[in-house]
């Protein structure tokens, strides 16, 4: 009998080891426990806390999914191909940088069409924007938490655990359903659509790639242009 590691190893979609059930609910139970945990510690945080609520907010979204994740590898794998951690070709990382910044240049569209079907929403990314806006050090902060260990970990739960466990029901059913669930976990508001389309790509990435790399260059790109363009911006 092969290892999960050697069985990992083989590209054809059909044998590869991919997460089940119980990594699923183990990240999805994780992840809950400590987005209310993080939630109830900031809502009780002073208001002259010294560390602004945006990156503290950027820390959450990005430590949050990636020890849900961890929890998930750890339970029954213990390894980290069948979650998508698998070499790929320098042009498929060079694709995924390329398509982050095209989807940096669509979030303006995109804004324009939908953000009219959430009014009140405006000030959802408030937070973020003051932090990257607040001098170079916050900038640079802003960028290491939100332009990098955000992407990584929202990747790695959303694309590592969840879309490969999806498809296992079909290509489609992987990429449509894990950017629906991506989206409205940013919740109802104007930053859906663009979440939406951020789940589009990595998922396409993925599935077409075989690796999460792709999908997080481009996660990376986009969040960090958006994070330096409010900064200079706003400075």
């Amino acid at each position: 009998m092969s290892s999960v590691h050697e069985q990992s190893a083989d590209r054809d979609p059909d044998t590869i080891v991919r997460p089940g059930w119980l990594e699923l609910g183990v990240a999805i139970v994780v992840a809950v426990v400590l987005y209310l945990a993080a939630g109830l510690i900031t809502v009780l945080l002073p208001e002259d806390f010294p560390v602004s609520l945006g990156h503290i907010n950027f820390l959450i979204s990005g430590l949050v999914p990636l020890l849900a994740f961890l929890a998930a590898v750890a339970v029954r794998l213990r390894a980290f191909a069948p979650f998508g951690f698998r070499r790929v070709d320098l042009r498929w990382l060079l694709l995924g940088a390329g398509v982050g910044f095209a989807c940096f240049l669509l979030s303006w569209p995109v804004s324009a069409v939908f953000d009219p079907f959430f009014p009140g929403s405006e000030g959802v990314q408030q937070g973020y924007r003051d932090a990257a806006s607040a001098g170079a050090l916050s900038l640079i902060v802003a960028v290491a938490l939100g332009g990098l260990l955000t992407p990584f970990g929202e990747e790695v739960l959303f694309r590592g655990v969840l879309a490969n466990f999806l498809f296992r029901w079909g290509p489609w059913v992987g990429v449509l359903v894990s950017a629906a669930i991506f989206a409205v976990a940013h919740g109802i508001n104007s930053v859906m659509p663009l979440a939406f389309v951020i789940g589009l790509a990595t998922g396409l990435l993925l599935r077409f790639s075989d690796s999460i790399w792709p999908g997080i260059l481009v996660h990376v790109v986009y969040n960090s242009a958006g994070i330096i363009y409010h900064g200079v911006a706003g400075s």
